[in-house]
């Protein structure tokens, strides 16, 4: 089945706010800052944060990237078009946030559809948790391809763990890695023509190398699974060729290697 790109991240030109404490050296405005390290504290084992995306624009997946939340965190995002939500266009429901430290704490959430709003609202708990820190908070309009991805997918981590050797001695002396990031390595084998022309163009352009897009695997699997799969990271390597291949009259295709961001 096919997987998508998170086109456009609306919250990262719009504000961010929550009535939740906060420390000052991890502000809400962390939220918005593209190092996902750089996390925003949120006092309690509630918060509620919102987002004004400054303009009415289609959000069909909500992400929070880099969390501490636990196994038994709870979240629930709404969309609307006016700042105190007394109308929803949208509402997921509480939910289980189902994040896992073996995926840096992702949620991702998903709409069957694009509801073009304005506001959008985050709704937190996490049973008797001191704290909740969040790197970032990411909404956009997923770019749904028609068509998945070839046979040959490999997903893993980049072994970033050191085993330094003594020439003279032999012995061994391992240096774990804080963190060994998750990765994917796939090709689109049957992109449209018009996918080719208009999203995956509009996505080079945006982009570049410096930028980042959330990657889903797979659009019908479950929470849990998205959460594991799920890849917040750059989709063109600098210095790369970032090109598709227009392999017959109607289909192109393109490989990419995703490596997260951490």
């Amino acid at each position: 089945m096919p997987g998508a790109f998170l086109q456009q991240d609306r919250v990262a030109t719009g504000s961010v706010a929550s009535t939740q404490a906060s420390i000052a050296s991890m502000p809400i405005t962390n939220l918005q800052d593209p190092q996902p390290r750089r996390r925003a504290r949120l006092m309690g084992s509630s918060a509620t944060i919102t987002a004004d995306l400054g303009a009415e624009v289609p959000i069909d997946c909500v992400a929070l990237i880099s969390t501490t939340l636990g196994a038994g965190a709870m979240v629930q995002a709404r969309l609307s078009n006016v700042a105190n939500f007394s109308v929803t266009l949208a509402d997921t429901g509480l939910l289980n946030a189902e994040a896992q430290d073996e995926s840096q704490g992702n949620v991702v959430l998903m709409l069957p559809a694009p509801v073009t709003a304005r506001y959008l609202r985050i709704d937190l708990t996490d049973g008797a948790a001191p704290y909740m820190d969040i790197g970032l908070l990411v909404a956009g309009q997923l770019w749904r391809l028609q068509r998945g991805t070839a046979y040959g997918i490999r997903e893993g981590r980049v072994m970033l763990d050191r085993r330094d050797r003594n020439p003279y001695t032999g012995a061994e002396f391992p240096v774990p890695a804080i963190v060994n990031p998750r990765m994917a390595a796939f090709t689109l084998p049957a992109l449209s023509t018009a996918e080719a022309r208009n999203q995956h163009r509009d996505m080079l352009r945006r982009l570049g190398a410096a930028r980042d897009t959330l990657w889903i695997a797979e659009l019908t699997d479950s929470m849990a699974e998205r959460n594991r799969r799920a890849i917040w990271g750059a989709m063109n390597a600098p210095g790369e060729d970032a090109a598709i291949s227009r392999d017959s009259l109607p289909l192109a295709s393109r490989g990419f290697r995703m490596v997260e961001r951490v």
